[in-house]
């Protein structure tokens, strides 16, 4: 095909074409997507990203049971009640437990997609609480076969400090009040070991689910090639003086840990606690971002879920907060993503927030799947192609991929098939994944937009972005995590394209 520029043009072209020959072909185009390389699911929350028929392997191995009428797992000590069966392996119960544990087969009606999915956490969350180091062993392996080479995971953190600063504050929680709260936690003299506990918790997940897949033996699986990493996940459904304790725990862990990148705010946004507190929690993230950030004690990062709301679903006491959600997730809570995103068009200037959110560099990460399942956002109806349009950084991630039944892959499908994605747009969303992901070190790319790479890693003729490095791309690259992932996937790139 010529000189190298030119080949890879080539290949690139063909695997553009290749997806669009397939896009109506459902089995070749799952198959294509597999294979297709992925950078980074910056959204995942950890609990829902197991399906539902693993969950149930380790309830039987761990003995649980299921309750006939809730479809909810017991413990068990539980079983004997009246009412609890075994955990089935097959049958009317097994697929019973299935539709009521994810959206398999789900069809709105009494109950809504938004009500349905929510209400499945419950239901097995006796075994995914007693199963978090299998459960990140699971993303990761879902991950390697997948073509995929980065995850950011949310779980429950900082749990140890939240219950301290629930013990020390009584009445209610105020912005005025936050200045002193925060000097009585960090000053009482059991804040250290309550930290202790809480970064133990973080570095001990670190390390016991990479034991899990067996990382240091003879032949680790290619899941142990998947960098993983933890997101504070804190529920805003959850009392105030928690909350804060868990926030100042995210920042505290840290700055000791860098298995620790960012804390995320969870749980329903249209929640009316979540509504009710909602700038009270952007003024908490103010202040501690005030305190670690802006002082250079901790590195964490901040990445909020905002805009996940519709006016279908919001209470009429606060029929007014699809206007200004994001633009305080992003102007007050200091976020550098947005998670869902999905009603900016219904911000109060619009245009002004969509600028204002390009020019930042901040990134939506793009949950396809539960938008269309929880909030009935689908089609013409997401504002994907406007972010696109106005140049907002985007990537698709997978939310709840075991409730959801999907995955990176299946986003990537949906992406296809409802959006009208095609094969360039979504390497370009892989690239802006690793750009965005909180790893340490310098970036591959001078300029992603341009796919301009700095100049110690330019290609030659003889050698294109992703193979092996000259003496100065080395060092380069042995001084960043995240150019190493991105120099990697150009490399998967390459020979993705150059084999089809």
């Amino acid at each position: 095909c010529g000189d190298r520029a030119t080949c890879e043009a080539l290949w690139e072209r063909n695997a553009a074409a290749r997806l669009a020959e397939v896009v109506d072909a459902p089995a070749e185009l799952a198959s294509f997507l597999r294979a297709v390389p992925k950078g980074a699911d910056l959204h995942q929350h950890l609990s829902g990203s197991v399906y539902a028929e693993t969950m149930l392997e380790w309830g039987r191995a761990d003995g649980n049971c299921i309750n006939n009428t809730s479809l909810a797992a017991v413990t068990r000590s539980q079983c004997a009640a009246a009412g609890n069966l075994p955990a089935p392996a097959e049958g009317m119960l097994f697929d019973r437990v299935l539709r009521a544990w994810s959206m398999l087969d789900f069809m709105p009606g009494a109950v809504t997609g938004h009500d349905h999915f929510f209400a499945t956490f419950g239901k097995f969350g006796v075994i995914a609480g007693a199963h978090r180091d299998d459960s990140l062993a699971d993303i990761a392996a879902r991950a390697a076969r997948e073509n995929q080479l980065y995850i950011e995971t949310m779980f429950n953190l900082g749990t140890n400090v939240g219950s301290l600063a629930a013990s020390l504050f009584s009445g209610s929680v105020t912005v005025e009040a936050l200045p002193m709260f925060y000097e009585t936690v960090v000053n009482n003299p059991g804040f250290a070991a309550q930290l202790d506990r809480d970064v133990a918790a973080v570095t001990g997940a670190a390390s016991r689910y990479r034991a899990t897949l067996g990382c240091d033996g003879a032949t680790p699986p290619a899941a142990c090639g998947v960098r993983v990493r933890f997101v504070a996940q804190v529920s805003r459904t959850g009392s105030n003086d928690q909350i804060f304790g868990q926030l100042i725990s995210a920042f505290e862990m840290a700055a000791r840990t860098p298995q620790l990148v960012a804390v995320n705010l969870s749980s329903p946004e249209d929640d009316p606690a979540s509504l009710r507190n909602y700038d009270l929690h952007m003024a908490m993230l103010d202040l501690l971002y005030t305190r670690y950030r802006v002082t250079g004690r901790s590195p964490l990062h901040i990445t909020l879920h905002a805009g996940e709301i519709t006016p279908q679903f919001l209470p009429p006491a606060y029929a007014n907060h699809n206007t200004f959600h994001i633009r305080r997730a992003v102007e007050v809570g200091h976020a550098e993503r947005i998670g869902h995103g999905i009603d900016v068009l219904s911000e109060t200037d619009a245009e002004g927030l969509l600028r204002t959110m390009r020019e930042r560099g901040v990134m939506v990460e793009v949950c396809l799947s539960s938008n269309d399942q929880i909030l009935e956002v689908r089609g013409q109806d997401h504002p994907l192609s406007r972010y696109i349009t106005d140049g907002v950084p985007v990537a698709l991630a997978t939310d709840d991929q075991g409730v959801s039944r999907s995955s990176l892959a299946g986003e990537y499908a949906r992406a296809v098939r409802d959006q009208g994605i095609e094969y360039r747009q979504l390497k370009a969303m892989a690239r802006a994944s690793l750009e965005h992901a909180f790893l340490p070190g310098a970036s591959l790319w001078v300029d992603l937009g341009r796919r301009e790479p700095v100049a110690a890693c330019a290609p030659t003729e003889r050698a294109g972005l992703g193979e092996s490095p000259g003496e100065a791309c080395a060092a380069f690259l042995r001084g960043s995590e995240r150019a190493q992932l991105q120099w990697e996937l150009e490399g998967r790139f390459r020979t993705f394209e150059r084999a089809l």
